[in-house]
């Protein structure tokens, strides 16, 4: 029998492998050639209006209605299904998994809606009680949930104009944030900015929303998870800045959302000081005995502008004026 040479094997296999990857490469260059030749420029080809994108974006747009139209045929199975015309949440996973398959979708009860993923796409929608959808939204992994001078991937960010602005990606960096400024840490002249909505609700809105890395901070004992704290059965968010321990930055919500927040304080933020809070909108309930405000309880000498309050503000107690005997 003939014996094989292992190293010469070895050899010839990478001859070959070398071989085909110069093969692909002179088909991928032959193609741009030509292309170039038919009057299409590289920028045209991968250019951020160019071929390459635009199919990448029409491929996304028809996943998109491709899942919306299974939501939407599984969101009315689900209705038809309950004798009170309502919608279920085992009923809808039921729904959809019939439309996609045993776990490619997770339908999750969110209080007032329903929300929906799709694993393999990493895509999101919301659905109301009524049935409505809305979405897509893309679920963003941040590999350093907890420290706003990372950025998602890992790039080091310090805070010292808008383009390098401290990054706020989950509600684990937003408790993170809280913790810095009501510990001491006053960001005088330091960026942060809101990179996406955040739903308090939401499990997407969390890194780990099972995480008890935060309960001690935030009242708890040590056993309960964060979204679990962050709600109506736990103690909820912590204002940003106190008394002894004022905010002095510029927060930027970049135009986004952070809804379904419980605030048993003053309000989101509670104490600042020569500082900037602007374009940000933010939904749910403060609860105080005292005073409260909703975006801002007490500001000194700062700027607050572009923002919407939708905050249900609820004063628990009210006070017995002896002079005037008014509440």
């Amino acid at each position: 029998m003939e014996k094989v040479n292992h190293k010469n094997k070895l050899q010839i296999e990478d001859k070959v492998k070398f071989q085909n990857g110069i093969t692909l490469l002179a088909l991928v260059i032959t193609i741009i050639v030509l292309l170039i030749l038919a009057g299409i420029t590289i920028g045209a080809i991968t250019g951020d209006n160019g071929i390459i994108k635009n199919v990448v974006r029409a491929k996304e747009k028809t996943e998109i209605a491709n899942e919306k139209e299974i939501i939407e045929k599984a969101t009315v199975q689900a209705m038809g299904n309950n004798k009170y015309g309502n919608i279920e949440e085992s009923e809808l996973q039921e729904q959809l998994n019939k439309e996609t398959g045993e776990g490619k979708t997770e339908a999750t009860d969110i209080g007032k809606e329903f929300e929906v993923i799709f694993k393999e796409s990493n895509r999101y929608y919301t659905v109301d009680k009524d049935g409505n959808i809305e979405g897509a939204h893309q679920i963003i992994q941040d590999k350093f949930p907890g420290d706003i001078t990372v950025g998602k991937n890992g790039e080091t960010l310090d805070g010292d104009s808008e383009e390098t602005a401290y990054q706020i990606w989950n509600i684990e960096d937003l408790v993170a944030f809280s913790k810095d400024v009501n510990s001491g840490k006053n960001y005088k002249d330091k960026y942060i900015c809101l990179m996406q909505d955040l739903d308090f609700s939401s499990k997407v809105s969390y890194n780990d929303w099972k995480t008890k890395a935060f309960d001690i901070y935030l009242g708890g004992d040590g056993n309960i998870g964060i979204k679990e704290q962050l709600s109506n059965n736990g103690n909820g968010f912590k204002i940003i800045g106190t008394v002894t321990n004022q905010f002095f930055g510029n927060f930027n919500g970049n135009n986004k959302v952070i809804k379904n927040i419980v605030i048993n304080d003053v309000g989101f933020f509670g104490y600042i000081q020569n500082a900037t809070i602007k374009n940000l909108i933010i939904r749910g309930n403060v609860k105080s005995e005292a005073n409260a405000g909703g975006i801002v309880y007490n500001a000194i000498s700062s700027y607050i502008y572009n923002c919407y309050n939708q905050i249900t503000v609820i004063r628990s107690k009210c006070w017995w004026n002896m002079s005037t005997g008014r509440k």
